[in-house]
């Protein structure tokens, strides 16, 4: 949500739009944060019209500045937002997750009298509106929206009943240009040489940190195999299978890489490196890497060969994750699980062993490392079929408009829904 936040608000600015970003990022955990490096910082903003996109972002509260203390994350967004509203006449307000985000341009509209849009993630419904206090407060945030964009009517139903607010149907694009472009692949590097700083800032146990540095420190040649993987780690993310699975082929002595881009609550990012580091035939093949930007993760696909997604078990059982999707364009081989691949985007597309490679159970750990090992020893099989993925995205995306046509589509529903909520 948080990267198509980012190609949108681009995306509306070429379409001549004026979009002000109200954000709290620079507050996130540590372990969350992606890496900025390069000319990232200025990435933000510029490749926009100029001036036409901003961001805001509010300020850190000393801790203990009021009991019970918790950072005043609606609070401090309100206050922002009230004074970019005030300040460059904003037409609309778009409220990205319901918390704090879209209970807080809730806020904003109330207090301004501008008209304000919900659009809820899979966690909000799946986890959040099941909080007694929460769901109360995001009924009423809903029910005094100029519009909501709402992904899951049924499981958005069974939340809360039937609200009476028009619905803004967004186009689906096709994925940003840098996941079909030839850049090259990710400068290992300077990313290596960046990331020390991440880490030393992550608050990690100082036995994982230097364990993680000590990985770090070998030089990447590209040479052997490279299997990754990126995004949150988790249990449920299959995180800890696919580590399990490389150690066994990693302990038999097959020769590979593995790049692990990836964050996640602090104790499970400390938990799973200090497993990788605890099989030194798998630490000796292995580079620890931080989260990095959105417009870089094509170039870390372009460094794999194959690349593990492996959810399963997922307690949000209508969770629609895009990372498969980025993974096929690159023309990696996809890892999945079978879960993932039994997904409404993806069932019936995604084919064993023809673009894609199915694993049924992750939790079973000997056939994963028989999978993975085929692959390892076979690169022009995985390259076939990492290839045959590449060209079922093409597929997808030829009937599908890209991000500059999804943003002017959905800034006509904005339109057409606010001169009907007038009239």
């Amino acid at each position: 949500m948080s990267a198509y936040t980012f190609w949108l608000a681009h995306a509306l600015t070429n379409q001549g739009h004026t979009v002000r970003v109200a954000t709290n990022a620079n507050e996130v955990e540590p372990t969350f944060a992606q890496l900025h490096y390069g000319g990232d910082a200025g990435r933000l903003e510029n490749g926009s019209v100029s001036g036409r996109l901003r961001v805001y972002q509010t300020s850190s509260l000393a801790p203990s500045s009021f009991i019970p203390f918790a950072q005043p994350y609606v609070t401090k967004l309100f206050g922002l937002s009230l004074s970019i509203v005030e300040q460059d006449h904003c037409d609309v307000i778009f409220g990205w997750y319901f918390e704090p985000y879209g209970f807080t341009a809730a806020l904003v509209g109330q207090a301004t009298g501008v008209p304000f849009v919900i659009r809820h993630a899979g966690s909000d419904i799946g986890r959040l509106a099941q909080h007694p206090e929460l769901k109360a407060a995001y009924a009423w945030a809903l029910e005094n929206a100029a519009g909501l964009i709402v992904t899951n009517e049924r499981e958005f139903e069974n939340r809360f009943g039937l609200v009476d607010r028009p619905r803004i149907r967004p186009t689906f694009p096709r994925l940003p240009d840098v996941f079909s472009s030839a850049d090259a692949a990710l400068d290992m590097g300077e990313l290596l040489e960046a990331a020390d700083s991440w880490f030393s800032a992550a608050g990690l146990p100082s036995h994982v940190l230097q364990a993680v540095q000590r990985m770090n420190a070998k030089a990447f040649t590209g040479k052997v195999f490279t299997i990754g993987t990126y995004g949150k780690v988790g249990v449920t993310k299959g995180s800890f299978d696919l580590i399990q699975a490389l150690s066994k082929i990693a302990e038999a002595g097959e020769e590979f890489s593995f790049l692990t881009l990836s964050c996640g609550r602090a104790e499970t990012i400390a938990a799973y490196y200090e497993v990788i580091a605890t099989s030194p035939a798998l630490a000796e093949r292995s580079w620890i890497l931080p989260p990095i930007a959105p417009w870089r993760v094509p170039s870390f696909l372009r460094r794999c060969n194959a690349v593990c997604f492996l959810e399963r078990n997922f307690p949000i059982t209508f969770h629609g994750p895009q990372i498969p999707r980025e993974v096929l364009s690159s023309g990696a081989c996809l890892v999945c699980s079978g879960e993932v691949a039994r997904k409404p985007f993806y069932g019936g597309h995604l084919v064993d062993d023809r673009n894609t490679v199915i694993i049924d159970d992750p939790k079973d750990h000997n056939s994963l490392a028989v999978r993975l090992r085929a692959l390892i020893t076979d690169a022009d099989r995985a390259w076939s079929i990492g290839h045959q993925g590449q060209r079922l995205v093409e597929f997808w995306d030829e009937e599908l408009p890209d991000f500059d046509v999804a943003a002017a589509n959905l800034a006509t529903e904005i339109e057409r829904t606010l001169v009907s909520s007038r009239n």
